[in-house]
């Protein structure tokens, strides 16, 4: 299953937040999606795999 970029950027915060199991502020999860943005669509399903 081939993802767009936004839909791995989706995924990727939604895998951290719930290994988290808490997001610290708004302003932190901003600053997370933000920095999620800047990378490569392959670097995002790289951190998937490893996620899991």
């Amino acid at each position: 299953m081939h993802m767009n970029h936004k839909e791995l950027v989706d995924n990727v915060s939604a895998n951290l937040i719930k290994k988290s199991r808490k997001l610290e502020s708004r302003r932190s999860w901003l600053a997370m999606r933000n920095y999620l943005q800047q990378l490569s669509d392959e670097q995002l399903e790289a951190i998937l795999k490893d996620a899991d």
